[in-house]
């Protein structure tokens, strides 16, 4: 959870040790599961994943010229190309990627990314652990975005004030403030559901009696009162992030939770005045902090809207979309995009770099073609339908609403990569996978057990929700 302060964890240097740390954890674990007899559970997706990762690492694998005429003609065009300028015979054995050295970096990022969800999914085992993981991410984001605020405050044109940039937009320890508002944003999602599961256990006409505060521990004080609060500083967070997909994403997520309280009738009338109340006063927030950046990203916003043949994005798409049909089935090679895009480039002339597609599925269908777009694809079929399941089968309306937050961010994390790129940042898709347990685990840690800490047991106070 400390991978966002390592500047999002895109550097090589911080995923290397991210993913270091993840290994010798999971080997920990391992050992102490041996130890006990405990076995091993695979996470939701974890067929697809297994296949995704397995066709990035045949895109680096050396194999005949002929399998690569046969797959990628156009791959085995540019390498008699290039031996051709260089004097020499062409190889009789190369990789699919255009650049390997570049998608094994990816490989082992994606390959971290899976681990961390093993061993999640497995130490996620009760209500107790459930519950100190969900207030692990809204501490971490609660901080994140105060750090943020204090640091554009004292801005100084150095990341912790000591680090320089070139370029970007930063927003807190990321260079990039989209991808802290993307981050932001599944944070917030969780802690909706998290608010609302401890809000659903009022009774019936019982009513607050103000003299139980002084009873109350640190924990469920910060929960009552600050909790809120911060929620909604991050919800000003994603709206000035500047982040026009962030912002998007966030209205059509909150869309989605008001929409299954508004389906459940009478009884989730609560929920449903609750994320109304929260989007109005999460617009308020964002206008008190900083009104000129929400001000301004909307009227980029609307303004692309309204004409659309000068957007960027669209502008780059259609070479992208060129790049994906010149490597149809194999693509180029995950993470090979702006190596590539130099084959088909004639937008945005001049010496600056064109580095992503602007959409994780465009820059996936570029990279890994069809064969892994179509996997992506599975992939993100099977967490639906898990996270579908899991809402069906939970008993009662906490479980019901904890599943709700981990569904909607994993949803909204789809819906965001549709304008946006981020699959090099290591850091959200590790809060990613954080969502992806509560919705998975929330309706099944502790049904039918007696244990204290299971989640039926846990205390789960009223609050005004």
């Amino acid at each position: 959870m400390l991978a966002p302060w390592l500047f999002g964890s895109v550097e090589p240097w911080a995923q290397a040790a991210v993913f270091s740390a993840t290994a010798l954890l999971f080997a920990v674990w391992l050992i102490r599961a041996s130890a006990t007899g405990r076995p091993l559970q695979l996470p939701p997706g974890w067929i697809p994943a297994v296949c995704f990762l397995g066709w990035v690492g045949f895109q680096v694998m050396p194999i005949p010229s002929g399998l690569v005429a046969f797959l990628s003609p156009e791959r085995l065009r540019l390498e008699q190309q290039a031996a051709h300028l260089l004097g020499i015979s062409s190889p009789k054995w190369f990789a699919l990627s255009v650049d390997p050295q570049l998608t094994r970096r990816y490989a082992w990022e994606f390959a971290g990314i899976g681990l961390y969800a093993l061993l999640l999914w497995n130490i996620v085992s009760d209500g107790r652990l459930l519950r100190r993981l969900l207030l692990v991410v809204l501490a971490a984001g609660a901080a994140l975005t105060l750090f943020g605020i204090i640091q554009r405050a004292t801005w100084n044109g150095l990341l912790y004030w000591v680090r320089p940039i070139h370029g970007g937009d930063p927003f807190g320890p990321y260079v990039n403030r989209s991808h802290m508002g993307g981050l932001l944003l599944l944070i917030i999602l969780l802690g909706l559901g998290y608010l609302s599961a401890r809000s659903a256990r009022r009774e019936n006409g019982q009513r607050f009696d103000w003299r139980t505060w002084v009873r109350l521990p640190p924990e469920e004080l910060f929960e009552r009162l600050l909790l809120p609060l911060l929620l909604l500083i991050m919800a000003a967070g994603v709206l000035t992030s500047k982040s026009r997909g962030a912002m998007v994403s966030l209205l059509l997520a909150l869309f989605l939770m008001a929409l299954w309280f508004a389906s459940q009738g009478r009884e989730e009338r609560r929920g449903l005045l609750g994320i109304a109340g929260f989007f109005v006063a999460g617009l308020l927030a964002a206008l008190w902090i900083a009104a000129d950046l929400f001000l301004g990203a909307t009227e980029r916003l609307g303004g692309e809207a309204l004409a659309l043949d000068q957007s960027p994005r669209l502008a780059l798409w259609p070479e992208a979309l060129e790049l994906w049909r010149r490597f149809a089935w194999t693509g180029t090679g995950l993470g090979t995009f702006e190596v590539a895009f130099v084959l088909v480039r004639t937008v945005f002339p001049g010496n600056n770099a064109v580095t992503h597609a602007e959409s994780n599925y465009i820059q996936l269908l570029c990279d890994t073609g069809v064969v892994g777009l179509g996997l992506v694809f599975w992939l993100i079929l099977a967490l639906l339908t898990a996270g579908s399941r899991s809402l069906a089968r939970a008993e009662g309306r906490r479980r019901k609403r904890l599943v709700l937050g981990g569904l909607v961010a994993v949803i909204s994390a789809c819906l965001q990569g549709i304008a946006n790129f981020d699959l090099s940042i290591m850091a959200n898709w590790l809060y990613v996978v954080a969502a992806i347990v509560v919705m998975g685990k929330a309706s099944e840690v502790g049904k039918g057990s007696s244990a204290a800490s299971s989640l039926s047991d846990f205390p789960f106070p009223s609050g005004i929700w």
